[in-house]
């Protein structure tokens, strides 16, 4: 139990009924879970308002109520009322005070960016650990508490289930947490009310707009910049668009900014800014070499991909800034990999790769990729785009695939609500210009049988979209695949 006085403390807030002079049992937002004595905090979701079910918890004996609109609740009830502006942006304080700051017992490290954020995490994981500290994880694939593996929802949970991850990891022994920062991260309070020891923004690319996610791309980039103005170390990829506006914004808010690019973008006046060099491909993995005033240093992966040098740099550069020494960090790098993200299979002079591209910014590099790494090898992809959300993609995924792609099977990635031919004919109708051959397979698990079974020697298969997801998303479900090969 906590006083509702504390669990107020850092909120500015109107008392509209009752008192503040209660003990709290539970914090609530789900009116499904509203227990006698408990806070209520009314959320509005995508398909219900927390604010219908006031009355509901009044009734139950809800000890107090968030609100950020006018309510009715019974005459007779002693449930104390309280109005905000935001109930996301209260929960995110309420929840934090509830578990007593779990962050601030930790070392935060927070990553940005379109694509490469759950690579990023598990380079970074990997490199720490080897180094002897005890990391969590929160991220898209999963959140990782000690032994415990946790089937992830949100790139970025709830912030009540956030500050509850982070309690059970200081209890685990956690010292330290690398996760994924969305822009839905910010644009729903989920990390409001913490500050993250490090902060890392990868890259920019339009994507998530649509009518549950963002109106435009400056809303999407704006939500992601906000990263930048709450923590004390900010890492930032000068190669990627709009670089310079998140450099000045880093540079406004961080106490320090390393900063990492090729020769071109380099400051070479910088004290702390890295030089990428002399990137090559290995028979597994990518060599590449880093400059940094005087010094210079080779480094490896073992990861297909030649955009995770980047990701690489990124995590590399976090290790430095937490006192991390070379040998760790080059062990660190070499036993990684990520499931669904550029896994690697060959077999009778087939290559298959399995990754989770899903965007323009994720496709371009991708292609970039396969382009430099593999010349003159047929490009054989299989790919969809989801249903309900940013609906560009089949745009831009048709419209790259048409101009890199060999052969396409055009199949289901979480459809939803949508008719799976329709979003097939969708993107199609983007790839019809370029005159690649494709193939409409409704069936995931079919369009990835055909597409290994008639390879050819030579062929690259690039399984992508979905990463390491054996199920889809359909009318609210999820719908597991029979075969195995997807």
């Amino acid at each position: 139990m906590k006083a509702l006085k504390e669990l107020l403390s850092e909120l500015t807030f109107t008392c509209e009924r009752g008192n503040l002079e209660k003990e709290i049992t539970a914090v609530v937002y789900d009116s499904r879970k509203i227990v006698e004595g408990c806070l209520f905090v009314c959320i509005k979701g995508a398909n219900f308002d927390g604010h219908q079910a006031a009355a509901e918890a009044a009734e139950k004996k809800a000890a107090a109520i968030i609100v950020s609109q006018e309510v009715e609740l019974p005459k007779q009830s002693e449930t104390t009322l309280i109005r905000v502006e935001d109930t996301r942006y209260a929960l995110a304080f309420v929840s934090a005070a509830w578990f007593d700051h779990p962050a601030k017992k930790l070392t935060t490290i927070g990553i940005t960016g379109t694509k490469g954020k759950t690579t990023t995490t598990y380079l970074v994981k990997s490199i720490l650990e080897n180094a002897g500290r005890k990391v969590g994880l929160v991220g898209t694939i999963e959140i990782i508490i000690g032994d415990t593996h946790i089937h992830a929802v949100n790139t970025t949970p709830e912030s009540y289930l956030l500050q509850e991850y982070f309690a059970k990891m200081v209890e685990s022994g956690c010292d330290t947490v690398v996760m994924e920062v969305s822009s839905q991260a910010y644009k729903l309070s989920r990390v409001y009310g913490m500050d993250f020891d490090i902060g890392m923004f990868l890259n920019i690319g339009e994507d998530h707009i649509g009518p549950l996610e963002h109106t435009d791309f400056e809303d999407y980039f704006s939500c992601k910049l906000q990263l930048m103005e709450h923590c004390r170390t900010a890492i930032v990829n000068r190669e990627m668009d709009h670089a310079q506006r998140v450099l000045e914004h880093a540079r406004a808010h961080a106490q320090r900014v390393l900063t990492f690019g090729k020769l071109e973008t380099a400051d070479l006046d910088d004290d702390d800014c890295w030089i990428l060099q002399d990137i090559q491909k290995e028979e597994q993995g990518f060599t590449f070499t880093t400059s940094h005033g005087l010094a210079q240093d080779s480094w490896r992966i073992r990861m297909a991909g030649r955009f995770n040098v980047e990701n690489a740099l990124a995590a590399i550069l976090a290790a430095k800034a937490l006192g991390v020494d070379d040998q760790s960090i080059r062990e660190g790098l070499l036993q990684n990999e990520v499931q669904g993200r550029m896994n690697l299979f060959e077999k009778d002079g087939v290559t298959v790769l399995v990754d989770y591209a899903h965007n323009f910014l994720s496709f371009q590099k991708l292609y970039e990729s396969l382009k430099a790494d593999y010349p003159g090898q047929r490009i054989v992809v299989v790919v969809g785009c989801p249903g309900g959300k940013a609906q560009l993609r089949r745009r831009d995924i048709g419209t790259l695939s048409g101009q890199n792609a060999d052969y396409l099977y055009l199949t289901a990635e979480d459809p939803q609500f949508e008719d799976v031919r329709s979003i097939c004919e969708e993107i199609a109708s983007f790839v019809k210009p370029y005159g690649t051959p494709y193939e409409i397979i409704e069936d995931r698990a079919q369009a990835v049988e055909k597409a290994i079974t008639t390879a050819q020697k030579g062929d690259v298969i690039v399984l992508a979209a979905k990463g390491e997801e054996v199920y889809q998303k359909v009318r609210g479900e999820y719908v597991y695949y029979e075969s195995d090969l997807a």
